[in-house]
């Protein structure tokens, strides 16, 4: 089965991209790994142990990636790892799926059939590190306009199995560490992702402390908050 191994988050500026840094370590115990520039953008690499989330500032909005997923801060993509490529480009298109990137690209990036952009990537590009004591990423929320068909487009491509929770409007379905969550809404976009922690209520009060803002009246048990980066993410009690 593949595997969801990436999430990037892009940034509005340096300032955002440097104080995002800080309070994902400092409260997640996400930690740094490596730092690039490439086609048009800086990545900072950080992991939770078993997915690279990646903080990328653009060095312009006109660069051809950063207009893919829209202006500003926003959840650009999420990568999944596959053990064979060029069947893997074949059922994304077959599944009314498209590729983006020139296909010798190692991050091969596509437009999903729900309209939301994602990459594949080679076994062993984002490796399975030590485990943050504080945190686990643990789900990725997207809308989708048509939730039966982005559904089989993830089973039908990467094998994703059924996860509980599922209804009417939720689709949830899991590589077996993670879950994708698809929920039906008017705007296609990946619209937050979770985080595990022991405590969300003191997490909560870290997260005001430290430049992040809870979202209030969510209806949910579970906390949303705005990180400094500007992206939209969730406490889940481990």
């Amino acid at each position: 089965m593949s595997r969801i191994v990436h999430i990037a988050l892009k940034c509005g500026d340096m300032e955002s991209f440097e104080s995002a840094t800080k309070f994902y370590e400092d409260i997640f115990g996400i930690y740094q790994t490596k730092n690039t520039h490439a086609r048009g953008h800086h990545s900072r690499h950080m992991t939770d142990g078993n997915i690279d989330l990646a903080l990328m500032l653009y060095d312009s909005e006109d660069e051809k990636e950063a207009k893919l997923a829209g202006a500003g801060p926003r959840i650009h993509h999420i990568g999944i790892e596959v053990d064979d490529r060029p069947s893997m480009i074949k059922k994304i298109e077959d599944n009314g799926g498209s590729i983006y990137s020139d296909r010798a690209e190692g991050a091969l990036k596509y437009r999903s059939a729900d309209g939301t952009l994602g990459e594949i990537v080679g076994i062993g590009r984002y490796l399975k590190k030590d485990k943050s004591k504080l945190s686990r990423i643990s789900q990725v929320t997207l809308y989708v306009n048509d939730l039966e068909k982005a559904a089989n487009f993830y089973r039908n491509v990467f094998d994703f199995e059924p996860a509980p929770g599922s209804n009417g409007t939720v689709h949830n379905l899991t590589d077996g560490e993670t879950v994708l969550s698809l929920v039906k809404g008017e705007q296609p976009a990946i619209e937050y992702w979770s985080l595990e922690v022991a405590d969300p209520k003191t997490v909560a009060e870290q997260v005001t402390e430290r430049g992040g803002k809870i979202v209030p009246g969510n209806g949910s048990a579970a906390v949303k908050f705005v990180g400094p980066d500007g992206n939209l993410a969730e406490l889940v009690s481990a």
